[in-house]
C-alpha cells in the first residue's frame, strides 16, 4: 500500500494480485475433447453458465480478489471446434466467452475442480491419426489392432449445480443528475428544498426550474414538496454529489436539459426532446400481464374499463298476481373510464404504455432510452412456457397363479383290483364283480362300490398280475396383465383456470389441496376434461346405474298417478389426475398424481 498525497492509502494492482493470487488460462487437447483449464481459482470457485445463440458464456466468481496473470487472453483452436476463446475480468468477477467454429456446436461442458484449478471439458471432434507400419518378414511380430477402452475419470467430479436462466442488463440511475461544478462548502438547517436547489444551481452556473404538481380538489393542505425543509452540511464536497444529495433529501426528481436543471416531484416524466413510440406484438405472455410488469417498474399504464349496468323497474310477469296487469321496464347503461396506474419509482419512470388484448400488443411511448430498456424486459418475458409429455399406462393386473395336481392309480394283486380315480376309490376282491368267489370255502367277496351285475368277471383280470399303475395330471394356471389405456398427457406450467368447478351427479376426482398436494375437485365428464392448464385427467371404466329418482304426477283418467323413473349414472373404474407443479431449466419436473378408484354403490 502506498500513501497518496492526502494521506489516504492506495492499493496497487500488483498488491492485490499478490494478496489474492492470479489467474491464467490454458488449453489441453485430448483425443475426443478439449480441456479449458483456469489455473489459480482456489478451492471454492463459482461458475454460472449461459448461452447466447451458439456462443457459450461463463461467469466466474472467486472467493478473494484476483488479477489476470497475462491480462486479457484471446485463444483459438478451430480444429477442435473452438473458433475463439476470450478470458477477461478483474477483482472477484471474470468472464469466459467461447465461440464455436461454424458446423461444430459447443455444448455444455463437464465442470470439475482439483482444489487449485477449474477444468471445463468440452466435446471436440476426434483427432485423426495416421499409423504407418514397415513389417519385418524375418522377425515375427504382432500388428497393433485398434481397441476400445472406456474413458476413465481422472479426478472426482462434483455433482452439477442447478442451472438458472439469468438475464442481465445494466441500467443507469435515472434519478442521478450528471453535472459538474466547483467543490461545495455549505451548511443549512431546515431550509426549503426549492431554495437550496436554486442556490446550488447558481453556484454551478446552471439555470434552475422547479416543476410542481397541481393539487387535486379536496386534497390535504400539506406543504408542497418544494417547501419541504432539509438540513445539509458540505465541506469541499464534489458538486455533482452535493446537488444529488439535496434532491435525495427533499424526495424530488431531477434532470438536466442543456444548461438548465429541472426539479420536481415527477419531473422525469416530462421532457422537451423527441419521444419514440413502438408497438410490440407479443407471442407468449398476455399483453395485460406484460403491462402490469412494466407498471411495477415505473411505467405509466393506461387502460380503458367499461362497466355495463341494467336496472329493472316495475313488477315482472312471474311475480305479479293472477289477472293483474304487469309492467316491467329495464334500463341499461354503460360507463367507460380510463384508468392509469404505475409505480412512483423504478427504471421506467416517464414511460407510457397501453395494451390491445385482441391482437396481444403493447404500445410504448417515451424517451428512446426508456423504450430500449422496456424492450429488453419484454424480450425476457415473452418466452414459451415449459411443457412436459406424461406417458400413462393403466393396466389390469391379474395376480392369479394356481397349481393343480390330479392323481389316479390302479393295482392288481392276485384277483384283487383297486382303482383310485381322482379321489374316488373302487375295489373288488375276487374273480367276479359282485358275485360268488371261487375261493376256498366259497367266501363272499367284499365289494366296495363297483357298479355292475353279480357274476360279471372282474375287469382287473385284463391287467397283468401283481402290477401297479399310476396316472398323474398337473395343471398350472397363470394370468397376465391387460392394457386398459395408454394416453400421453401434455402438461404445461400455466396454472390459469380454464373453467370453474362443475357440479352434478357425475363422478369427480378430488384430493386434498395443500399438504397432500391433491387436485381440485372438478367434473371430468365435461368436454375439456380438466379445470386448469397444468392438469390432466384420465378416466377408465364404465357407466352404471346407481340409483333412480321417481316422480309421480297426478292426473285424471288414464293419466292419473303416472310414476316416472329417472336413472342416475356413475362411473365404476379408475380416475387418474395429474398436475405439473414446476419444470426447471435442468429438466427436472415436479408433479402430483391423484389416482382414485371409483365403484358403483
Amino acid at each position: 500500500m502506498a500513501p497518496a498525497a492526502d494521506g489516504t492509502a492506495v492499493a496497487r494492482l500488483s498488491d492485490i494480485a499478490q494478496a489474492g493470487g492470479s489467474l491464467d488460462i490454458k488449453l489441453r487437447r485430448l483425443p475426443d475433447s478439449v480441456e479449458v483449464v483456469i489455473e489459480g481459482t482456489g478451492p471454492s470457485p463459482v461458475l454460472q453458465q449461459t448461452t447466447q445463440g451458439a456462443t457459450w458464456l461463463g461467469r466466474l466468481q472467486t472467493a478473494v480478489p484476483m488479477a489476470l496473470r497475462r491480462g486479457p487472453v484471446q485463444l483459438s483452436l478451430p480444429e477442435a471446434g473452438l473458433q475463439s476463446i476470450s478470458f477477461q475480468g478483474s477483482g472477484n468477477l471474470f468472464e469466459l466467452k467461447i465461440s464455436p467454429t461454424p458446423g461444430f456446436p459447443v455444448g455444455r461442458p463437464v465442470v470439475s475442480a482439483d482444489g487449485r484449478s477449474l477444468i471445463l471439458t468440452f466435446n471436440a471432434p476426434a483427432q485423426s491419426t495416421l499409423q504407418t507400419l514397415t513389417p519385418n518378414v524375418n522377425t515375427p511380430g504382432r500388428v497393433p489392432q485398434p481397441g476400445f477402452i472406456p474413458p476413465l475419470q481422472p479426478r472426482a467430479v462434483a455433482p452439477p449445480l442447478g442451472d438458472m436462466a439469468v438475464g442481465t442488463m445494466t441500467i443507469s440511475n435515472p434519478s442521478y443528475v450528471s453535472v459538474s461544478g466547483p467543490p461545495v462548502t455549505m451548511t443549512l438547517r431546515n431550509a426549503p428544498a426549492k431554495d437550496v436547489l436554486m442556490a446550488l444551481s447558481q453556484l454551478g452556473g446552471y439555470g434552475f426550474v422547479y416543476v410542481d404538481e397541481s393539487s387535486a380538489p379536496g386534497a390535504s393542505s400539506a406543504p408542497a414538496a418544494g417547501m419541504r425543509p432539509i438540513s445539509i452540511s458540505f465541506r469541499r464536497e464534489s458538486y455533482g454529489r452535493a446537488i444529488n444529495s439535496a434532491l435525495l433529501a427533499a424526495g424530488l426528481q431531477g434532470k438536466r436539459d442543456g444548461n438548465t436543471i429541472f426539479a420536481g416531484p415527477r419531473v422525469l416524466s416530462k421532457s422537451f426532446g423527441a419521444q419514440l413510440s413502438k408497438v410490440y406484438r407479443l407471442n407468449q405472455v398476455p399483453a395485460n400481464s406484460a403491462a402490469d410488469y412494466l407498471a411495477n417498474l415505473g411505467a405509466q399504464v393506461t387502460k380503458t374499463n367499461t362497466i355495463s349496468t341494467a336496472v329493472s323497474e316495475g313488477v315482472a310477469a312471474t311475480a305479479a298476481p293472477v289477472g293483474s296487469p304487469t309492467s316491467s321496464t329495464t334500463t341499461s347503461s354503460t360507463t367507460t373510464s380510463v384508468e392509469s396506474y404505475g409505480a412512483a419509482t423504478g427504471p421506467l419512470v416517464g414511460l407510457q404504455a397501453t395494451t390491445d388484448t385482441r391482437l396481444s400488443t403493447i404500445t410504448l411511448v417515451g424517451a428512446p432510452r426508456l423504450v430500449t430498456i422496456a424492450e429488453q424486459y419484454l424480450k425476457q418475458l415473452d418466452l414459451r412456457q415449459r411443457q412436459v409429455a406424461l406417458s400413462v399406462k393403466i393396466l389390469d393386473v391379474n395376480l392369479e397363479n394356481d397349481f393343480e395336481v390330479a392323481n389316479s392309480f390302479a393295482f392288481r394283486w392276485g384277483n384283487n383290483f383297486i382303482v383310485n380315480d381322482n379321489g374316488s376309490l373302487a375295489a373288488n376282491f375276487g374273480s367276479l364283480l359282485g358275485g360268488s368267489s371261487p375261493n376256498v370255502g366259497n367266501q363272499v367277496p367284499a365289494v366296495i362300490p363297483f357298479q355292475g351285475f353279480n357274476g360279471t368277471p372282474n375287469p382287473g383280470v385284463n391287467y397283468p398280475i401283481n402290477n401297479f399303475f399310476d396316472f398323474v395330471q398337473a395343471q398350472i394356471l397363470s394370468r397376465n396383465s391387460k392394457l386398459l389405456a395408454s394416453p400421453t398427457l401434455i402438461l404445461q406450467e400455466n396454472p390459469s383456470v380454464l373453467r370453474e368447478a362443475g357440479t352434478g351427479s357425475t363422478s369427480s376426482a378430488s384430493g386434498d389441496s395443500g399438504a397432500t398436494g391433491g387436485l381440485d375437485q372438478y367434473t371430468i365428464d365435461s368436454p375439456i376434461g380438466r379445470r386448469r392448464a397444468n392438469e390432466a385427467v384420465v378416466r377408465v371404466g364404465t357407466n352404471v346405474i346407481t340409483e333412480f329418482e321417481t316422480n309421480s304426477s297426478a292426473g285424471t283418467g288414464a293419466t292419473s298417478n303416472v310414476i316416472t323413473c329417472t336413472p342416475t349414472l356413475s362411473t365404476a373404474g379408475l380416475v387418474l389426475g395429474a398436475r405439473v407443479e414446476k419444470i426447471d431449466d435442468n429438466g427436472f419436473v415436479t408433479f402430483t398424481l391423484s389416482p382414485q378408484y371409483i365403484c358403483s354403490h
